[in-house]
This record gives C-alpha cells, structure tokens and sequence, in this order.
C-alpha cells in the first residue's frame, strides 16, 4: 500500500529539515517521514488526505480540531531561516531522511492541490513581480529584489484579507536566497530584506484563526535541483502522486471500514479511481478518489461521486455557462450603443460643410 505523499515529499530532504508550528503543537523533537507528514498536515487541516496509519504519532501527541481555521504554509532556505523566522518560534520537529530531487518542488502544488478540496480561498505562489509602492524599498532593482518584493506582496495581502477564515496560502520564499546570491548575506539589501520578512511573520503570529507552518529547505539541494535539470532522474524518484479524496469526508455518503470493502462496494471506484483511506474529526475510513481518464479522441474526462460512478460535468458546464451570458452581454450592449447612436443628430461641424443640391 501506498504511503502518504507528503510523508515522502519530507523524506525527500537532505540534511535536517525543521519545521516550525504554530500555535505550538505538543510534538517529540525528531519525527520519522511519515510522522512529520501526518504532523504537518493535521496542522493545516489536511488529515484526511493521510494515508498511512498515524497510531505510533497519536500516542504520542493530541490534536483537536476546534472551530473554522486559516492556514498559512512557507518554504525558506535553511541559510535564512534564522534570519526570519521570528525569535518566538522554536522547530516544533526535524528530521534526518534520504535525498530526493524532485520533493523540494512538489511540497508546496501537493499541499495546494489537497487545500482545493477543504477550503474556500486559496492563494498560490505570485506570477508576476507587480507590487504595492508602499514596499518598494529598494533603491537598487533586481530580479532578486522583485521575486522578494512580490512574494512579501502576496503574503501581505494574504494576511491582510477581509477573509480571515477558510482560507489556504501555501508560498516558496526563494527571493531571500536569491538576495544572498545576488548581493551577499552581508549587504543591506539582505539586511532590509530579513528585516522586513521576520516583521511580516511577527505581525501573522497574533492574528486569531491562523495557522503558520515554516519548512526550512537545505540551499545546496536547491543548487542541485538546478544543475541536474534535464539529467537522469533521481536513483529513488518518488511514485507518481496518489489522488486524495475527490471531496472531504464530511460531503461522502459512504465510508468504508476497510480498503477491501471499499472495493467492492463501489466497483473499484467504477474503474475511475482508487479507494484511499481519510480521517477527519477522528474518523476514520476508506473513499474514492476520483482520477482523470482520456476518451477515445484524446479528451480529458473529470469523474466524481462517492463511487466515481459519473462525470463531473461542473467545469464544462461553468465554462459554457460563462461564455453564453458573456454573448450576451455583448451582443445587447452593441445593440443598444448602435441604437443610441442611430437616434442622435450630427454635430453642427459635420453638417455644417454639406451643401444642398440644387435642380436647375
């Protein structure tokens, strides 16, 4: 059986990975792989997602879910994890594991993904360097300082939104790293920076309804990462991401018990999925989730329902939707600026140089 994803994607890191939980979380200091990815996804109120039994950690640990959350997830470089990260905080664990490549860029979209499935907003890593004035503080501009400066926009606005609660923001802090690099650790840029960065996460810590996560990510394997693109894969490349649950465990009618019993009530997931085990609110049991197939021309079909049993129709049909009352609008709109038009006389400058005909 597969384990969890995210226990491997840990596992992926060379060197010690800290992770740094709050509110604080009563956790041994060093964690196995799969216990560190059961621990940090109960945090951000992804354990539904967790397939792999949990027992040795729960007698270890206690956590209670109470009340509706945010969630806050950073990746930063071990090098300048010490520069940011609030004075406050302690790692809450570390582990030692095997090296792996691809896990440093896969942590962050897998926790993304599975946050589509539990909360109502989410926010991804920034795409364009467009900032607000108010953080334009630098005086020298460069790609480092705007990959800086963008992610600080974004996690402001993150934290700063109307909407304090259901809501997920997973964010990599590379522009820190890439100031180092392009200025050194000893340069004010780097200083303004850190500076700014560790007010940023001092400010988040007091806001009710929150809950920060802080992964510091080894440099060198960045560096590695880099320079072996487009080579040979890893000798221990992760498996190919296991779906989570097509819904969380609170919108499935039917729960299994067992893996067996789930494959059999539903017709192995009708073909379309896999049965997985979830756990939320201390149950725990065994869904569908639903995977993409491709029809016999190509095209990209969704499946959902608690067996996978039909197609999910909701995308296309938004889609459509959308693109019909768009028409629409524009149609009407045209007509009604052309029928405004019709009904309006020339200026006097353009008719002022027409000149009657006359007939002898």
């Amino acid at each position: 059986m597969r384990g969890s994803l995210v226990c491997l994607l840990l596992a992926g890191f060379a060197q010690a990975v800290e992770v740094y939980l709050h509110p604080v979380e009563d956790l041994p200091s060093r964690l196995s792989a799969s216990q560190a990815g059961t621990a940090l996804s109960r945090h951000l109120g992804l354990e539904y997602f967790e397939s792999v039994d949990a027992n040795e950690l729960d007698r270890q640990e206690s956590f209670v879910g109470k009340g509706v959350w945010s969630a806050l997830l950073i990746t930063v470089g071990e090098e300048v994890a010490k520069d940011v990260v609030p004075s406050t905080m302690k790692p809450s664990f570390s582990l030692y594991t095997t090296p792996s490549l691809s896990s440093l860029s896969s942590l962050i979209p897998t926790y993304l993904e599975r946050a589509q499935q539990a909360y109502s907003h989410i926010l991804s890593q920034p795409s364009h360097p467009g900032v607000p004035r108010i953080l334009d503080i630098f005086s020298v501009p460069s790609s480092a300082t705007e990959a800086f400066l963008s992610e600080t926009a974004a996690l402001v606005d993150f934290l700063e939104s109307e909407t304090t609660t259901d809501s997920f923001a997973a964010l990599e802090l590379t522009g820190l790293s890439q100031i180092v690099e392009t200025f050194g650790r000893a340069s004010e840029q780097y200083a303004l920076a850190a500076e700014t960065m560790r007010g940023v996460l001092s400010n988040a810590m007091p806001k009710s309804g929150l809950k920060l996560a802080i992964v510091t990510v080894p440099t060198a394997l960045l560096k590695r990462q880099d320079e072996n693109d487009g080579a040979q894969p890893p000798q221990s490349p992760l498996p190919v991401p296991s779906p989570g649950p097509a819904e969380p465990i609170s919108g499935v009618s039917t729960c299994y018990t067992s893996a067996e019993s789930c494959v059999d009530g539903t017709g192995a997931c009708s073909g379309h999925g896999e049965c997985v085990r979830a756990s939320k609110a201390g149950k725990t049991c065994y869904v569908c989730a639903c995977a993409a197939t491709k029809d016999d021309g190509g095209r990209t079909e969704n499946w959902a329902g608690s067996a996978c049993e039909r197609l999910d129709v909701s995308g296309p049909f938004v889609l459509l939707t959308g693109t019909v009352v768009t028409l629409a609008l524009l149609v009407g709109g045209s007509i009604a600026l052309l029928s405004g038009i019709g009904g309006e006389e020339l200026p006097s400058v353009l008719t002022g140089g027409i000149v009657p005909t006359t007939r002898d």
